[in-house]
């Protein structure tokens, strides 16, 4: 699968989820089930979340949205260290 496609994938998924378990779940299972794809699009995907706007989004994808950006980042640096 394209990271394109992962990327694309992952924020369905996102999109889908309604409290911040889910989130931790589908971020889990991708770092599991699909490790170099996933750090592999990381960046992407935190980049995509921070291009949406408030505006596209009710509060609470908005903050689930938030919430996955948070829980990427922290996976983003316990991957570079």
């Amino acid at each position: 699968m394209a990271t394109a496609d992962y990327v694309l994938q992952m924020m369905a998924a996102f999109n889908a989820a309604k409290d911040y378990t889910q989130v931790d779940n589908i971020i889990a299972a991708a770092e599991k089930d699909n490790n170099i794809l996933f750090k592999g699009c990381l960046i992407q995907l935190q980049e995509k979340i921070e291009a949406l706007s408030p505006l596209d989004c009710n509060s609470s994808q908005w903050s689930i949205y938030r919430y996955a950006l948070m829980c990427l980042r922290r996976s983003s640096m316990m991957h570079t260290v």
